[in-house]
């Protein structure tokens, strides 16, 4: 009986798909269209996320410690090169974004000399801990003190520097370079804190991104990453709605000295100076 009603069923898909009547004909163009909608849908979803990956790797997916040197390659030859597009002008002019989250834990390490963050460009550490002549672009904390550093490469200007104040302590800090056409955005924590005009338009490289070269700084580095396009407030605030990954990724496990949202949130050392 079951090989009957079986049989039944089969013969009556197969009366169906054999039928000329004008109904089953648009059934089935309405199969094929839904299913090749669904189809269509997914290569664009799947091609939309490599696309953005591209676009906005990265480059240190967690925590490192500060102190150990890592080179990103941006040859897509070598082997773990994590490689990252340059900025396609748009009608306003050249625009990317970098974002990196920092803790330093001690002004004393490496007392006397810039201490390097991270840069792309060549490899050669003056003795100073400035990379010359290439940083597109550099950050560095200043020499016996709390400030940040950013220096870009500009055709007109081999190096053009921002300073950053009062930067605090043992805990965690967003810092985002933005790029405009010549226009430099610095924020801190998602809060703009300097805007700059460069003297010139900004010079990209094809160099390696390095990351705490020459010892680099005492503390903790995490979720490095570049965007080939001007970051909206938007990214901006889930960057900082996410906060730092303290996975460790690479050496120097130790304590990573984790703070609470409203440690790595807290503005009072915007307004008050670090603590």
């Amino acid at each position: 009986m079951y090989n009957d009603q079986e049989y039944g069923n089969n013969n009556g898909i197969s009366n169906f798909m054999n039928s000329d009547s004008l109904v089953a004909k648009i059934i089935f163009l309405l199969i094929v269209i839904f299913v090749f909608v669904i189809l269509l849908r997914l290569s664009i979803s799947i091609m939309s996320w490599s696309f953005t990956a591209l676009r906005s790797p990265l480059l240190i997916d967690g925590m490192v410690n500060a102190k150990q040197m890592l080179i990103i390659p941006q040859d897509p030859d070598s082997k773990d090169a994590n490689t990252i597009l340059r900025s396609v002008n748009q009608a306003g002019g050249i625009e990317f974004t970098w974002s990196v989250w920092i803790m330093i834990d001690d002004l004393q390490y490496m007392a006397g000399k810039y201490k390097h963050i991270f840069h792309k460009g060549n490899d050669a550490i003056a003795e100073n801990g400035l990379n010359f002549p290439n940083n597109g672009p550099g950050l560095y904390i200043a020499p016996d003190t709390n400030a940040l550093v950013v220096i870009m490469n500009t055709f007109n200007v081999i190096n053009e520097e921002i300073v950053i104040s009062d930067i605090p302590l043992n805990k965690w800090i967003n810092v985002i370079i933005r790029c405009k056409d010549t226009t430099l955005d610095v924020y801190i924590n998602g809060i703009i804190t300097k805007s700059v005009k460069l003297m010139g338009v900004p010079k990209q490289n094809y160099g390696d991104v390095y990351i705490a070269m020459d010892n680099g700084f005492s503390g903790y580095i995490s979720n490095l990453a570049y965007y080939n396009y001007s970051a909206s407030m938007t990214t901006i605030r889930e960057i900082m709605q996410n906060g730092p990954n303290t996975k460790v990724v690479s050496g120097g496990a130790g304590d990573p000295k984790n703070k609470s949202t409203l440690d790595y949130l807290s503005l009072r050392w915007y307004f008050y100076g670090s603590q």
